[in-house]
């Protein structure tokens, strides 16, 4: 029996051939992978905080370190120890990961371009060296059908390559003793910016780490590939996207993230596929297809919208950004910058005026102002990036 279960953890999807007529053994199977009873990163509890003051720290009276230099100096130094890179967030089947990036502005750049081996793989291009995925489109559903390996499309990181590019860092300096960790605990957590591109990951890392750890991220990077609208109706049961790209999800993922109290930067990144034009079958533009799983784009960016709901939680931001991204030929190009263009302005600037406001601030029901009237740095204008398909 262990082999066997061992067989089915490594390649669920197999049992389909010795099966073939049975569908009780393939509902089975496909609901444990959607409720992410297997093939999902084990959740742990979170972590007791660590009381530093149960036991006495030695003074440490011996060391020069922290006898002759100032608080003031040993933090740069542990700042500068620990560095300020782009840390990606990846998920490597049952283990969160991360790679370390020297990249500072990547995340909202670079589209986690920087890294290749590290978008979850409904970002990657079917030209990449990742499994390729073909799609077909109905006028009421997307039929999504795939070559790879099942393990291949049950876990979002699945580079090849990914594994040699992992950062092993165990933060050497912070097991030094105990006033060194007293000093610097936090640190990991407040100088980088974490970047994550699935749900799922950053939802189990913040369940591994302390509370103070959680509240003490300052800089966060989302980057969302809508297969579908969330809390709009749209998913479909039956998709193997129905276990990464659900409305359970997305809430408890801005759940986190209004749990980072002490968040100050937020980049939001939208990515909506790859879009081409179609031919107008009478009077009229011509139409667009396209998306993610060639059934996308139809995010509707208004902060009147159920998906943005979630994300009106999140407060006391210093800075917000927001991009939209997307892949398109020239004359999808030309349409989508018309639409998108405006509707990014008003939804980055509604969005701001909300999460850089205090906690107890309530969203007008106004229209959306050219300009928030909550003051919030980085005033650039949303970034929207439409490149070649």
């Amino acid at each position: 029996m262990r082999h066997f279960d061992a067989w089915l953890l490594r390649d669920p999807y197999s049992i389909f051939h010795y099966y073939p007529t049975g569908r009780r053994w393939q509902e089975t199977v496909r609901d444990l992978i959607h409720d992410r009873k297997i093939c999902s990163p084990i959740e742990s509890p979170s972590n007791p905080p660590v009381n530093l003051n149960a036991h006495p720290i030695h003074p440490q009276s011996d060391s020069l370190f922290m006898t002759r230099l100032p608080p003031e100096i040993r933090l740069r130094i542990y700042q500068y120890a620990f560095g300020d890179e782009v840390v990606h967030l990846v998920q490597l089947k049952d283990k969160i990961r991360h790679v370390r990036c020297p990249h500072a502005d990547s995340s909202l750049d670079r589209n986690r371009r920087c890294c290749p081996v590290t978008p979850a793989r409904w970002r990657l291009d079917t030209s990449s060296s990742s499994p390729s995925t073909t799609s077909t489109t109905s006028s009421n559903a997307t039929t999504a059908t795939t070559a790879a390996p099942a393990a291949v499309v049950l876990y979002p990181h699945t580079h090849p390559a990914l594994p040699s590019h992992l950062s092993t860092s165990s933060l050497p300096l912070l097991r030094t003793c105990r006033a060194i960790y007293a000093e610097a605990a936090d640190l990991p957590y407040t100088t980088p910016t974490f970047d994550v591109d699935d749900l799922h990951t950053f939802i189990a890392f913040a369940q591994t780490i302390a509370p103070q750890h959680l509240r003490a991220l300052k800089r966060l990077s989302v980057h969302y590939t809508p297969v579908w609208q969330p809390l709009s109706g749209q998913s479909h049961k039956s998709s193997i996207y129905a276990h990464t790209h659900n409305d359970e999800l997305w809430t408890r993922f801005w759940d986190r993230v209004a749990a980072c109290s002490g968040l100050e930067q937020l980049h939001l990144t939208l990515d909506l596929g790859r879009f081409t034009s179609t031919a107008p079958a009478g009077p009229g533009a011509p139409g667009l297809v396209g998306g993610v799983g060639g059934g996308g784009g139809g995010l509707r960016l208004a902060i009147e919208e159920p998906w943005v709901a979630p994300i009106l939680a999140v407060r006391g931001l210093r800075r917000f950004e927001l991009a939209v991204t997307a892949r398109a030929d020239p004359r999808a190009k030309a349409r989508l910058e018309r639409e998108l263009v405006r509707d990014a302005v008003v939804l980055r600037d509604r969005l701001r005026e909300v999460l850089c406001s205090p906690g107890d601030y309530e969203l007008s029901d106004g229209e959306g102002q050219s300009e928030s009237s909550v003051p919030c740095a980085g005033g650039r204008r949303p970034r929207l990036a439409i490149t070649a398909a």
